[in-house]
């Protein structure tokens, strides 16, 4: 009878020490709510502009709030971007920036919360576990990009990113010249007998304000003349 009193009194012990030294947070982690459900609340929806055929591997960088800007061709490597000051690198199925990406977040307690990857908004919780990664492989055109958490990969939600290339600036038919038909799109567009496709409006936005007028006309007419 001692012997089994003993024994339950150093099996008592084992327990407290164990609880004591942290076993109790690793059950009560273990019994944590799940995430159960991620839907997206805000994104960067932006069109990205490229050059080049050599996608597959680049990254695109520019000065945040400068517009649509230069693009520079590196050895091996494509440099674009697109407006709105979006910093990224990525490769061939790799990850993408996410500034600006908001999630909420439901778990299995029935409880949920609005999480961000990078703080873009004041009293919206930041974590680092949120993924995104394309649907397939990166290419021209529109590619489907699905968040999701690293605890619970079978959850997630997507967006849509679109992938163009980039037209030399004046250049807005993209015949390899540029000259006063280029400025007379322009116009066209802006008194609203044409209307330009993305890659059009990014070539014919000489000043890379985000908007095109007859200033960005007369820009091109200067560049046909050499001026």
């Amino acid at each position: 009878m001692k012997n089994t009193r003993r024994i339950i009194a150093y099996v008592m012990a084992i327990i407290v020490a164990l609880t004591c030294s942290g076993l109790a947070s690793v059950v009560s982690a273990s019994a944590a709510a799940k995430i159960t459900a991620v839907k997206i609340v805000s994104y960067p929806t932006k069109t990205v502009f490229v050059q080049g055929t050599d996608w597959d591997y680049g990254y695109y960088d520019m000065p945040e709030g400068y517009g649509l800007g230069k693009f520079v061709k590196q050895d091996g490597m494509i440099s674009f971007h697109h407006n709105g000051g979006y910093y990224s690198h990525y490769s061939d199925r790799g990850m993408i920036d996410m500034t600006g990406l908001v999630v909420k977040v439901t778990y299995s307690d029935g409880t949920s919360e609005n999480i961000a990857y990078k703080e873009t908004k004041s009293g919206i919780s930041v974590s680092q576990n949120i993924l995104a990664s394309p649907k397939g492989d990166y290419k021209l055109g529109e590619n489907i990009i699905e968040v999701y958490f690293k605890s619970n990969t079978k959850v997630y939600d997507s967006y849509k990113i679109t992938l163009v290339t980039a037209s030399t600036k004046g250049d807005v038919n993209d015949d390899g010249k540029i000259n006063s038909y280029d400025a007379l799109m322009v116009l066209q567009h802006v008194v609203g007998l044409k209307t330009l496709t993305s890659v059009q409006f990014n070539a014919g936005d000489m000043n890379s304000d985000g908007t095109l007028n007859s200033f960005d006309a007369l820009l091109i007419l200067r560049k046909s003349v050499g001026a």
